[in-house]
């Protein structure tokens, strides 16, 4: 009877046995990076589990049958399986969870250097977030730009709300920094925009308007702050390559190549994190053949972040960068009909260069209220200009700051700190000057008064560059926020700004393409600024927002380059120059999480008040539009831009007796329409990506400025994998 009994609850438990399956998987977000802690339940059963760290999951001996399977985790949308039949054998299912957005406000930390929320700001700002970066398949920061309300490129020159025309490059006017610390190289002064690693990007802030009396004398026009990822906590490796083409010009007399002009890419970054150190590495190669001849480019790229805690009161972040370039010298075309062929004497002009950015951040808390903060960086920049002369410069740039947060109470915030940098230059276009600055700054933040904000400071610094006078000045500023009501924000701020005469402005003396040639001016003085905004945030709901400032100001002694009756290029100051305007920012989830619409308008009035016309190269009207639409799996998107034809430009280079640029007068209102459809999808176990970008659908002729067109219609496919 016994022997009975056991062979039936023997064969019971064979049958029942026989009768379970087991489910697996892992669960990763569309960027990748697996998720943990995702509840995994079969409905209305009692099956369920978790995934581990690295996003798998198994539930064990669920009996067989058909069930639906939920997936949920704070921070993501919900996903569901219906109907999954549970067999003997399951394959592995691959889970792909989207972000879901979270009312919770954005923190910004460039307008006041510590964390603060946007909605409590006195100046204008935007960010930009890491997906609509990786979507356009943009190659270099400076393209990200062009699609951001304020903000306006000419070639490669930044400019905000107007605060730079042209200068090729000699001097700026918006600090660009990368997690805080400024990019700006010892001898131009200007930005290379292809160092900056588009691909660990964590979200980029833009301080709209003058910025001096926090970040001195760069600042004068805002601040554009790129806040690098941190290291991954899980390892985590991305694979990304893209091709493109450009179209050819429906002019025969433009086609001056018979190929279909290419660029490509590829590159890979690894993350993750051992005990306390984590770290980040990448390597891209980046080629374009050009649209234009002569107008190619060849990129190396390499950038590692390195993050360790000693403890949780210290951290340090330590990061490098360095690009390797060779490229073609672009700058004036031949004539209108050959719109895409440089001048005979330009033709075979390049230029190689070699930079190196290093900066190393310490902090340090003191309190759970107070901290303290240590930056310290080294950019060293090498360029070589072949043309009809070789033209080298070699610059070390050195800058030290150490910032101060103490937050007394919960309604009053003291920010202190100093800086100071050197730059030496080695050159025989800029001479040879040494550059010497040193800055001290105080700010204050009280919200003591029922819904208001008050923000002060002050700063002082004093610049010192080679054989000039050394020039200081002191930059106060205030700005209020007041919410009237829960849906409605008014503020206003008021400062001024200082900006020093850059190496390159003062002393460079040499021909610079196009038969064009730059003389010295000791004489340059430092410009001043005084301005003031005031603007309100309108919230009707929590899926549509109005933004809108008005913005004014004023300068003394605005440097700007001047052509002269000689044919050379001269920095001189306009003794008084005014820029004022206003903006609209209007963002509408019309399906939350499916369709957006983001729309932006500026109106610009730049002029010199001693002459009584328009400054150069500024547009007076400018538009973005752009609209999404995301059912997961799927991504479409829509942008169009929109400028005004530009006013003013430098009519001595297009008209006789000089007439440097041929037909260089021939510019028109500006009509580009882009669109990118993208996929999320698996390519065996492995979660990737792929966007198609067409650029300048319409193929639309223009110039950001004179005798240079604009890129012709362009297609490209952008491959990103996750391991």
């Amino acid at each position: 009877m016994k022997i009975l009994i056991t062979q039936v609850l023997l064969l019971c438990s064979i049958v029942i046995y026989s009768q379970t399956g087991t489910i697996t998987g892992r669960v990763i977000g569309t960027d990748g990076i697996p998720i943990l802690g995702v509840n995994v339940i079969l409905v209305n059963t009692h099956y369920g589990t978790a995934t581990d760290s690295k996003g798998f999951f198994e539930l064990k001996n669920v009996p067989l049958g058909k069930y639906t399977i939920q997936f949920s985790a704070i921070g993501y949308q919900k996903k569901i399986i219906e109907n999954y039949d549970v067999k003997d054998i399951n394959p592995p299912l691959k889970i792909v969870m989207q972000e879901q957005a979270i009312e919770t406000p954005q923190i910004v930390v460039s307008a006041t250097k510590f964390e603060q929320k946007k909605e409590d700001l006195t100046v204008s700002t935007s960010i930009i977030q890491p997906d609509f970066i990786a979507r356009k398949n943009f190659t270099t920061f400076d393209d990200v730009l062009r699609y951001v309300s304020g903000v306006q490129m000419t070639l490669d020159q930044v400019s905000i709300r107007g605060s730079s025309g042209y200068s090729k490059g000699a001097g700026t006017r918006v600090l660009v920094a990368i997690d805080g610390v400024p990019l700006y190289s010892g001898d131009t002064g200007d930005i290379v925009w292809e160092m900056i690693p588009l691909t660990d990007i964590e979200r980029v802030e833009v301080i709209k308007g003058p910025a001096s009396s926090l970040y001195g004398s760069t600042a004068i026009g805002g601040v554009i702050n790129i806040i690098t990822k941190s290291s991954s906590k899980n390892p985590i490796t991305q694979i990304m390559t893209y091709a493109g083409v450009y179209d050819k010009s429906k002019y025969d007399s433009w086609n001056w190549s018979n190929n279909y002009r290419t660029f490509y890419g590829f590159g890979f970054s690894h993350s993750n994190s051992v005990n306390k150190l984590g770290y980040t590495i990448s390597l891209k190669k980046l080629e374009n053949s050009g649209y234009r001849e002569n107008d190619f480019s060849e990129r190396y790229l390499s950038y590692a972040k390195l993050n360790f805690s000693i403890d949780s009161s210290n951290t340090f972040s330590f990061l490098i960068n360095n690009l390797i370039m060779n490229r073609g010298n672009f700058l004036y075309w031949k004539d209108s009909r050959n719109a895409l062929v440089p001048k005979d004497e330009d033709n075979g002009n390049t230029i190689r260069s070699n930079r190196w950015f290093l900066s190393l951040i310490y902090n340090h808390s003191l309190s759970k209220k107070s901290a303290l903060q240590f930056k310290s960086s080294f950019y060293r920049t090498y360029f070589e200009g072949r043309g009809i002369e070789v033209t080298t410069s070699t610059a070390n740039l050195f800058r030290n700051e150490l910032i101060g947060n103490f937050r007394f109470t919960d309604s009053f915030i003291i920010t202190v700190g100093g800086e100071f940098s050197y730059a030496h230059v080695k050159s025989n276009i800029f001479a040879n000057p040494n550059f010497f600055n040193a800055g001290m700054y105080l700010q204050a933040e009280y919200k003591g008064i029922d819904k208001l904000i008050v923000t002060t400071g002050i700063r002082y610094d004093y610049i010192k560059l080679d054989t000039l006078s050394g020039a200081s000045a002191v930059t106060p500023k205030f700005g209020l926020n007041y919410k009237l009501s829960k849906n409605i924000i008014l503020r206003a701020s008021m400062g001024t700004g200082f900006r020093a005469p850059t190496p390159a402005e003062v002393f460079t003396t040499a021909g610079v393409g196009g038969g064009v040639n730059v003389v010295q001016n000791p004489d340059l003085k430092s410009e001043r600024s005084l301005s003031f905004e005031a603007g309100a945030l309108i919230k009707y709901n929590s899926n549509l927002s109005f933004d809108m400032a008005f913005f004014q100001t004023d300068y003394e002694n605005f440097i700007e380059p001047n052509l002269l009756k000689s044919g050379d290029i001269k920095f001189i100051n306009l003794p008084k120059a005014r820029i004022q305007g206003y903006e609209l920012v209007t963002e509408w989830n019309v399906l939350p999480q499916i369709l957006t619409l983001k729309a932006s308008y500026n109106y610009l009035w730049a002029r010199d008040l001693q002459l009584h016309k328009a400054m150069k190269y500024r547009p007076r009207n400018v538009l973005y539009v752009n609209f999404q639409y995301y059912p997961y799996p799927f991504d479409f998107g829509i942008d169009f831009r929109y400028w005004s034809k530009v006013e003013e430009i430098d009519n001595l280079l297009v008209e006789p007796p000089l007439a440097l640029v041929v037909d260089g007068y021939k510019r028109v209102p500006v009509y580009v329409t882009d669109i990118n459809i993208g996929y999320n999808f698996f390519i065996s176990t492995i979660p990737a990506k792929v966007f198609l970008n067409i650029k300048n659908l319409f193929n639309y002729y223009y110039v950001e400025f004179i005798g240079n067109v604009a890129p012709l219609r362009n297609i490209s496919l952008d491959l990103e994998l996750f391991f």
